[in-house]
């Protein structure tokens, strides 16, 4: 009887907080996401306005859901990231317009591979001209 009785308490236990652990890792990953994509969204306007030459190295730390980053039509950053719902996106929409090396465009779809890969990341932000910023990984 009272080992019935400790796993009728145990059981339902485990479970609330195994979903509590699991609902918790989830945002904090987006908090995560949401700063960087803010971090660098700001740093670049910033960068921008400094006027063309200035430049700034971030460091970000990217979550590991995070399965893709890009930049569309030079006005949005974009994120892909894997969730218990499937994979979602988080859009970061900038005044200026940003782009990154030339090799990784194709049309208005610049893609930022460095960023897909989860950890510390040093992010270079770079007005290149009048009319754009630059941001790359190094």
């Amino acid at each position: 009887m009272v080992v019935a009785l400790t796993f009728v308490i145990i059981i339902p236990t485990t479970y609330i907080f195994y979903s509590f652990s699991k609902e918790s890792t989830a945002e904090i990953s987006d908090a995560q996401l949401i700063k960087l994509g803010r971090g660098i969204i700001d740093a670049s306007e910033s960068i921008y306005y400094s006027g063309q030459g200035s430049k700034t190295i971030l460091e970000v730390n990217v979550p590991d859901n995070v399965v893709a980053g890009s930049i569309i039509d030079g006005k949005e950053l974009v994120f892909n990231l894997t969730t218990s719902f499937g994979v979602s996106e988080i859009v970061f929409f900038s005044s200026v317009n940003l782009t990154t090396t030339s090799s990784n465009c194709i049309l208005n779809v610049c893609m930022l591979p460095e960023l897909a890969n989860p950890g510390l990341k040093k992010v270079k932000i770079e007005a290149i001209n009048k009319d754009s910023v630059k941001i790359e990984t190094i």
